[in-house]
């Protein structure tokens, strides 16, 4: 028993910093609910929710290793691509029979705190952080069902075997959302701040509920104002009401009593890229929840390995590079350029043309990769010749969170997991754009100064400007007509969170399958001189562009636009149970 509970809590302990102690070893099991010995006291609470924590986006929970900066690859978008194409954009999913995401165990863990909390014998304020943890962790959980099913059952209690419930229809997807953010109010109204709080930004507070409650609510706005009139349109939508409702959260996170900014040294062309490459975020005032490592703890990673001398099979595509500007804040004519500048080249000439932010999100030549103990290494040339997890297949290779210093980093590291860097899982950039996006989607003003424009002060680059951007067919087809603002923010959002993991979702709530169906994700412009005889396979398109999924989706991605913005509910689960209606299209 004491080794099975030291597997289940020994990363949520060490997020906030302590230790196994000997009274939580010796805990009965907290599978059986009702035992007598449990949900006594505050302690008892705290060690339940731990166990919840390693439910979090971080590097080693996402299938990939290079986490939630390659995760837009490995779940498919426009900007970011693994070896293979997206089975969700390209309209290839099949339904499912059983599995899938379609789980509930996290869901009534969560409602088995909730049927047993109040036996605590201590004051509530003595427990309330933990109660204020298991709402937080309820919205969570939920909201990835909302994401993926629309429509789903809401559970108020832990369902048993014989429990009527588990025939129960779908709730309403209204239902649904409001009951994740009344949840994040709770939570909100629980929580401690992360300045009041043992663990500070290592555990979860008021300011990351509020944080998430702004992007609950963004997405839930955008999905019922881009999607009505489909087959995913919300009967009786309100988006202005969940649009409002982010725009509040974001606004009581920017206010100065929480103290938080923007990640910075006072340099523009290095601290965007070092913000993800620090061990400890503990001192940030941007990050407000991340997941610590320790190697001795057996706790680690293999990040920096990824982001210097491998991919992970990841690359970044040129529609993500059309969207950053040039350093005077214009539109940067990319396509013009790639007729006569190509290949490293052109990696040199956007680098030194364009917002600092992308050379520090790809490598361009000259970069130092690693510079430790196994010596210096300068990137050259992108991995197009190689292979596997070290093949990189559009020229434009990930850089973000790379640090030259660390250990791990380089060809002298074989491969291991032993890297300790930090994974933040919320940071203050993301609210500073849900709040510019969600009042310029209320058509209210948007107050740049104290948003978006602290983002580009940090990345040395002009204030916004609402402008129009004559190649933006070219990578921002969203298949309906946006404001110039509107459009400005999306490529912002673009280009702030670029290779973080926000792209798959941002696709879905936009209704912009326009920006894939029937197009393929391009590459860099080659250059076959730059490989010195060495044959480069991949083909390229009429204007020279790598073009890497030609041979594997000749007529572009498939997507259904009328199925795939929604999964397949298991086909046993609604054989099991009939009152589950089958998802559109499937």
């Amino acid at each position: 028993m004491k080794k099975h509970l030291i597997h289940i809590f020994s990363a949520a302990l060490l997020m906030m910093s302590a230790s196994c102690s000997k009274d939580l070893l010796d805990k009965p099991p907290l599978t059986d609910i009702e035992n007598d010995a449990y949900w006594k006291t505050a302690k008892d609470l705290e060690n339940y929710t731990l166990q919840f924590y390693a439910k979090l986006p971080a590097f080693n929970t996402l299938g990939n290793y290079l986490g939630h900066i390659g995760w837009d690859g490995l779940r498919g978008s426009d900007v970011q691509i693994s070896a293979s194409p997206s089975t969700l954009w390209n309209g290839t999913n099949q339904p499912v029979t059983s599995g899938g995401n379609w789980t509930w165990t996290d869901i009534r863990s969560v409602n088995v705190f909730f049927k047993n909390y109040q036996r605590c014998k201590e004051p509530f304020e003595k427990y309330k952080h933990y109660v204020g943890e298991a709402h937080f962790f309820k919205a969570w959980f939920y909201f990835e069902k909302v994401k993926a099913y629309g429509d789903v059952p809401w559970y108020t209690h832990p369902l048993e075997m014989d429990s009527e419930d588990l025939y129960k229809a779908r709730d309403s997807r209204v239902l649904v959302t409001d009951s994740i953010l009344w949840h994040l109010d709770k939570a909100i109204e629980y929580l401690g701040t992360i300045k009041s709080i043992t663990g500070g930004n290592n555990r979860i507070s008021k300011e990351a509920a509020l944080l998430f409650k702004s992007r609950v609510a963004l997405y839930e706005g955008s999905w019922q104002k881009y999607h009505a009139g489909t087959a995913f349109g919300t009967p009786g939508a309100t988006p202005a009401k969940y649009f409002r409702a982010a725009v509040d959260a974001a606004e009581e996170l920017m206010k100065p009593v929480y103290g938080l900014s923007l990640y910075s040294n006072g340099q523009p062309e290095s601290d965007y890229c070092k913000l993800f490459s620090l061990t400890s975020q503990s001192a940030s005032k941007e990050v407000l929840l991340w997941k610590a490592f320790s190697a001795n703890l057996q706790m680690s990673h293999s990040f920096q390995i990824y982001v210097s001398d491998r991919t992970a099979g990841i690359s970044m595509t040129m529609q993500q590079v059309y969207n950053y500007l040039g350093k005077d804040g214009n539109p940067y004519n990319y396509h013009t350029l790639a007729q006569t500048v190509k290949g490293n080249d052109f990696l040199s000439r956007i680098g030194a043309d364009c917002d600092p932010r992308l050379a520090q999100t790809i490598w361009v030549p000259g970069a130092t990769m690693w510079d430790n103990s196994f010596g210096k290494g300068t990137f050259t040339r992108p991995f197009l010749d190689k292979s596997g997890e070290t093949l990189n297949n559009t020229g434009f290779q990930i850089r973000k969170g790379n640090d030259p210093k660390d250990p791990q980093a380089g060809s002298g590291v074989s491969w291991n997991t032993s890297c300790e860097t930090g994974s933040i899982i919320f940071r203050y950039a993301e609210a500073l754009l849900n709040y510019a996006e969600a009042k310029a989607e209320l058509g209210e003003a948007v107050d740049y100064a104290k948003s978006i424009n602290l983002l580009r002060l940090r990345a040395g680059m002009p204030a916004f400007k609402a402008q129009q951007d004559p190649n933006s067919q070219r990578f921002a087809d969203y298949g309906y007509a946006i404001s110039d603002e509107l459009f400005e923010i999306r490529r912002e959002r673009t280009v702030e969170l670029g290779s973080e993991g926000f792209r798959f979702d941002d696709m879905r709530r936009w209704a912009a399958h326009k920006l894939v169906k029937g197009k393929r994700p391009l590459g860099y412009p080659l250059k076959a001189a730059d490989w010195g005889g060495i044959t480069i396979k991949y083909q390229t398109d009429a204007e020279g562009f790598i073009d890497p999924f030609v041979k594997q989706m000749p007529n572009g991605y498939g997507f259904n636009p009328k199925r795939d913005y929604l999964e397949c509910i298991p086909l046993n689960e609604i054989t099991l149970n009939p009152n589950l209606a089958p998802n559109p299209g499937w």
